[in-house]
């Protein structure tokens, strides 16, 4: 069946060929009519339409996006065998064939002239990256600008990113946030340059911590050592050296450091350092502070006791801290203003210095070059000030102030190249859209540069810069962003696991969940891997924590890199990494529904349409998978259910050998009743245990909607690598779909197609399809 979607498709591309790109309301024609009504209206007219599919409620009004997205709904079905089904009177493959072109003809035809180019505001993080890539600042800008919409998991969708008039005052806000920043203080900040210990210092440790002559030894989990008497002076970069030691172990103990308010929400993970035992180490580290009064917090991470210790009788395990050294800000206030006002004194300038300064902010806020009269209204901003009797630093932050709010400066312009024989953006839109694909954040002077001169739309130039690009370290932005939304590492803290059922997880678990699903698709990106890997890899990016997570032996320290995966381990590609299966979880229970549906809607783009209005819940019960397998059972004994279930049940069945952390099981852990209860010591040393009941076994088996049976999500993986296309296609077309800042809709497959012709020499290379998506005809298109 998959050969024959695909010479279908292939049918339909060369269908367009013979195009002419004109739209009108055109009705059905007689072979279509006559295809549905001999093999499809018996099922689906009247008001017992099987699946709510009642083809005589069907406009043909294509124009209409909502009427087009119900008959590609309808053409996908028939273009892959789901329609008519197999107890209907089936058409034979020309017919098919002949009905999937012709319908598809007309649908992309009104696409392409329902088209809107719908100019593309900045979101909060591309804000953010392009102020700070701009005037060379860090600036938080979060408690200011809300959260961004986002369609289809993704928020630089143009559609959603519309601004009310709160929003615009919003930005007025973030401008003097941000130009706070740039101009900084008017004389150099106060410093901090200390040395201290917690044996010394009158606050941060108590009796629970044993006390020596040159430090102290934290033993307890249950606690950070905030550094009070060493608060920050002021905000901006410190540095930060500690001394540091493994007590009583003979491997490493993990220190976690915290900064910010660390007796608040707000304080945020500065990072996980290993201490050995033996000699004192000395580790070392910068954090930026963003309140005066911030300061540093340490404490112990993973399974060491919940409570305070009787320090000289405890033999367990603890943390060493010695001297701990502080200096900062390091000097680096003056950096913005210098890079703001270059050879300019502030003390004598001028309106004329204004005007120079203004136009070289314009040129790389607009992202283009631009002209006197685009300067004029922004300098004539500052000279009032000046006639006012502003200081000149105060004119001109009004003057900057207008520029970072114009719409200029907010939006990615979408123009055209005058001198191209059909619509094609300019070299400056191409930069952009460039830089923002990424980087998530301008262009620099390199890509400007070349936009100006008109070379950026030559093919060996554009590959040129996207080789530059994906190496230089911002690059690291847009495998952040994309696999964050894409397969929602976002929203890991969504949900909190029951400390009860899993006492295991930790801040370091967490955080090293999350640095594996960068790692690994930085890996493939940076070696052009087949994004086949995505579905099984034969290596996994771990570190020691995981590794003992996953029963993953010889691997020590925190640093992530590669590892050969062991034989018979069920990791391998982010469907068994840790962070996709507790994302798709709720903390406290799976379900096969939910994560069965996350799966083909996050990982291969194919979400399955909302149950009938008449279909009951399924909910998960923690019993066990037998309980759900019969509520599922009876949903697909409904034709209307079984449609989705046939695709949703699979994924989640063979996931279901995975708690709600992602580690692998054989039961359901549970408080119900019943069960066999299962004492968990946390440590060698505590004194106290949690217990939970062993549920029922679970059973990862399943059946694909093709019939093909796997036994666990091993065979499951296996039989998903067959089709070659289904990754790279889905993949594709969200990459095209994140790059463009748009859905990616009925009348852009015809070009995902041709990338994935392309790219199947390089066995469907995640790089190589970047490639061909920048080099396309459809990145170029307004």
């Amino acid at each position: 069946m998959i050969r024959t979607y695909q010479r279908i498709v292939a049918c339909f591309i060369v269908g367009l060929t013979c195009l002419e790109l004109t739209c009108a309301d055109t009705p059905l024609d007689t072979d279509l009519a006559a295809f549905l009504q001999q093999h499809c209206s018996a099922c689906h007219t009247g008001e017992s339409a099987k699946g709510n599919l009642d083809l005589e409620s069907y406009s043909s009004d294509f124009p209409d996006a909502e009427i087009r997205r119900r008959w590609v709904f309808l053409l996908d079905r028939v273009a892959d065998g789901e329609m008519p089904p197999e107890s209907a009177d089936q058409p034979d493959a020309s017919s098919r064939t002949k009905f999937v072109t012709q319908l598809g003809n007309l649908l992309h035809r009104a696409d392409l002239a329902d088209r809107e180019v719908i100019l593309r505001r900045l979101n909060r993080n591309e804000y953010t990256n392009t102020v700070s890539d701009m005037f060379g600042i860090h600036v938080d800008v979060s408690r200011v600008l809300t959260d961004d919409s986002t369609e289809n998991g993704f928020d630089n969708t143009g559609s959603t990113l519309s601004v009310s008039a709160e929003q615009l005052t919003q930005y007025v806000d973030a401008a003097d946030q941000v130009l706070d920043q740039v101009f900084g203080p008017s004389r150099k900040p106060r410093t901090l340059d200390r040395t201290v210990n917690f044996a010394t210092l009158s606050r941060g440790a108590d009796s629970s911590e044993r006390k020596l002559s040159d430090g102290v030894v934290l033993y307890s989990g249950a606690k950070f050592l905030p550094l009070y008497d060493a608060s920050v002076p002021e905000p901006g970069l410190y540095k930060v050296r500690m001394q540091i030691r493994a007590e009583q172990s003979e491997s490493p103990v993990v220190m976690h450091v915290k900064g910010g308010n660390t007796g608040q929400i707000a304080a945020h993970s500065v990072g996980f350092f290993e201490a050995p035992p033996g000699k004192i180490t000395t580790v070392a580290f910068t954090d930026r502070a963003v309140e005066r009064s911030d300061c540093f917090a340490i404490g112990l991470v993973g399974g060491y006791p919940y409570w305070k210790v009787e320090p000289d009788k405890y033999e367990g395990p603890g943390l060493f801290i010695g001297d701990i050294s502080i200096e900062g800000p390091v000097d680096e206030w003056t950096e913005s203003r210098l890079r703001l006002f270059g050879e300019i004194d502030p003390a004598v300038g001028t309106i004329s210095d204004i005007h120079v300064i203004l136009l070289k902010t314009l040129r790389r806020g607009f992202r283009r070059a631009v002209d006197e009269d685009e300067v004029a209204p922004y300098v004539v901003l500052a000279k009032q000030e000046l006639e006012q009797g502003k200081s000149f630093e105060q004119a001109l932050r009004v003057g900057l102030k207008g520029v970072l709010c114009a719409p200029e400066f907010l939006y990615l312009e979408e123009s055209l190249d005058d001198a191209a024989d059909k619509p094609t953006v300019n070299d400056d839109a191409l930069a952009s859209r460039l830089s923002y694909f990424l980087w998530s954040s301008l262009p620099d002077d390199e890509l400007l540069t070349l936009a100006e001169r008109g070379e950026l739309k030559r093919p060996d130039v554009l590959r040129a810069q996207l080789d530059r690009m994906l190496v230089d370290p911002r690059s690291q932005r847009f495998v952040d962003n994309f696999t964050g939304q894409w397969l929602r590492v976002r929203d890991i803290d969504f949900t909190v696991p029951d400390g009860r059922l899993y006492p295991e997880y930790n801040e370091l678990l967490r955080a090293s969940m999350i640095d594996e699903t960068r790692a690994f698709f930085r890996e493939i990106l940076a070696h052009n891997l087949s994004v086949q890997n995505f579905i099984d890899s034969d290596f996994v990016m771990i570190n020691q924590p995981l590794a003992e997570f996953y029963g993953i032996d010889n691997v020590k320290g925190l640093n992530i890199r590669r590892v050969a995966r062991p034989e018979g381990s069920v990791r391998g590609g982010v469907l068994t990494q840790a962070s996709v299966l507790k994302v798709s979880a709720d903390g406290t229970r799976t379900s096969p529904v939910l994560r069965g549906a996350w799966i083909l809607n996050h990982l291969f783009g194919t979400p399955s349409p909302p149950p009938p209005p008449s279909a009951a819940a399924v909910e998960p019960d923690v019993r066990g998978a037998s309980t759900i397998r019969d509520e599922l059972a009876k949903h697909r004994s409904d034709q209307s259910c079984n449609r989705c279930h046939r695709k949703i049940d699979p994924p989640g069945f063979a996931l279901e050998s995975f708690d709600v952390l992602g580690a692998q099981r054989d039961w359901y852990r549970t408080f119900g009743q019943g069960g066999k209860y299962v004492k968990r010591q946390l440590h060698p040393f505590a004194p106290t245990t949690v217990r939970y009941q062993q549920g029922s076994d679970v059973d990862p088996s399943g059946v694909m909607p093709d019939g093909r049976k796997f036994a666990d999500v091993r065979e499951y993986k296996r039989l998903l690598r067959d089709d070659e296309t289904a990754m790279a296609r889905s993949l594709t077309r969200l990459l095209l779909s994140y790059s463009l800042g748009r859905q990616v809709e009925f009348s852009d497959r015809p070009e995902v197609e041709r990338i994935l012709t392309r790219v199947k020499a390089d066995n469907y290379g995640l790089r190589s399809i970047i490639d061909e998506i920048v080099m396309s005809e459809t990145f170029r298109s307004p």
